[in-house]
């Protein structure tokens, strides 16, 4: 009973938004649509094809500059900063001004510890990431630019619920790792070309953004041609749909799975790996 008051109470919201601001509101439903859409054909099973995250290092990186234990250590104040963050959401309920997305939606610590050393070893110029939410992945990438003392995190992200709001975009990024972070309000449809074009290569692209079939192979497909030949192609919650299977197949490249809380998985496309 109580799930579906919550239901209607979310719905009533969104109703409300699209009353008050109809332009807004039909591009709201639009996007709570389509994350409703999935593949036509049957969900690839990434369970039996997955890495742990030391698997993954070894292979990318036989000789690692910086090890996994490092990662966490030189994150400890990092991890930290964002437990005290969410402890400071816990009495506030979502969907709300205060509390925007769900926390469970946010990337995992292993996840985190994956692009803090994937930065750190690789030492990129040029990263671009859709979808910030309150700005999990973002602290770790930033991190690492910080250490580096070069790089530069160039993020995009819209609001697309009526209880969203800018100012909560990136929200849990410290004021002193926003030296190196360029933010774009707005949805990747719109922003995505513009922000790539902007620059002549990157050297990391991240989806975390919407994850619908249609969405995700556009940002694949529009990231991929600006990526290093020796860049990366990363994409959160890989198991909802089939795009980037599809697109892993597309360019003829093995991926590398990562698993996450939930039956989750972290997707990663190294572009200079072996052909299928």
């Amino acid at each position: 009973m109580i799930r579906n008051m919550n239901k209607i109470a979310y719905l009533a919201k969104f109703l409300i938004y699209a009353i008050s601001d109809p332009k807004k509101g039909k591009e709201a439903f639009k996007t709570k649509y389509q994350s409703m859409q999935h593949s036509l054909t049957n969900l690839h099973d990434y369970g039996s094809k997955h890495q742990n995250l030391e698997e993954i290092i070894d292979t990318l990186f036989p000789n690692p500059a910086i090890t996994i234990q490092d990662a966490i250590t030189n994150t400890k104040k990092l991890q930290d900063h964002i437990a005290d963050f969410f402890n400071n959401l816990k009495s506030d309920k979502y969907p709300s001004k205060k509390k925007p997305y769900p926390t469970e939606y946010s990337i995992d610590d292993k996840s985190g510890l994956f692009l803090y050393l994937l930065c750190k070893l690789t030492k990129p110029e040029q990263i671009v990431e859709t979808g910030v939410a309150y700005g999990l992945s973002s602290v770790y990438v930033l991190q690492a630019l910080e250490e580096n003392k070069k790089g530069f995190l160039h993020s995009i992200d819209g609001v697309f619920s009526p209880w969203q709001t800018k100012e909560m975009i990136g929200s849990a990024i410290p004021s002193n790792l926003k030296n190196r972070w360029n933010f774009h309000f707005g949805s990747s449809t719109k922003n995505l070309n513009n922000v790539l074009s902007s620059m002549s290569s990157v050297d990391i692209f991240l989806h975390d953004s919407l994850h619908t079939y249609k969405n995700m192979t556009f940002e694949f497909e529009t990231a991929w041609p600006f990526i290093t030949e020796n860049g990366f192609l990363i994409s959160d919650d890989i198991g909802d749909n089939n795009a980037f299977y599809d697109f892993a197949t597309k360019v003829k490249k093995s991926p590398f799975i990562l698993p996450q809380k939930e039956n989750s998985f972290l997707g990663l496309l190294h572009k200079v790996q072996p052909i299928l």
